[in-house]
């Protein structure tokens, strides 16, 4: 299997996180453009709620997942069989 997009792993956080910042994506995943994904995912259908969080010298954006079954009905059969490998792949010690 080929490596994981950082799309992939914004949706296996959101899924399983319910919630995540621009911060978090950086940080996290090297991923900047975390407001594309977001609005990509809404395009197709999520339902995914903007709150803006105050923070030293102004605010950045928290996506808050308002129905994780809206995330998942939005990914292709390919994309949703990559996902859930990489879902158990995180809960898996082993891997």
């Amino acid at each position: 299997m080929k490596r994981f997009t950082k799309k992939e792993h914004i949706i296996v956080h959101l899924i399983q996180r319910g919630q995540i910042s621009s911060w978090e994506a950086i940080a996290s995943y090297r991923h900047t453009r975390l407001s594309t994904v977001i609005h990509e995912l809404r395009r197709a259908g999520a339902s995914i709620k903007t709150v803006d969080e105050p923070h030293l010298g102004g605010t950045h954006a928290r996506y808050l997942v308002l129905d994780r079954d809206s995330v998942i009905n939005t990914l292709t059969p390919p994309m949703r069989e990559r996902i859930e490998f990489l879902m158990k792949s995180a809960n898996d010690g082993t891997y």
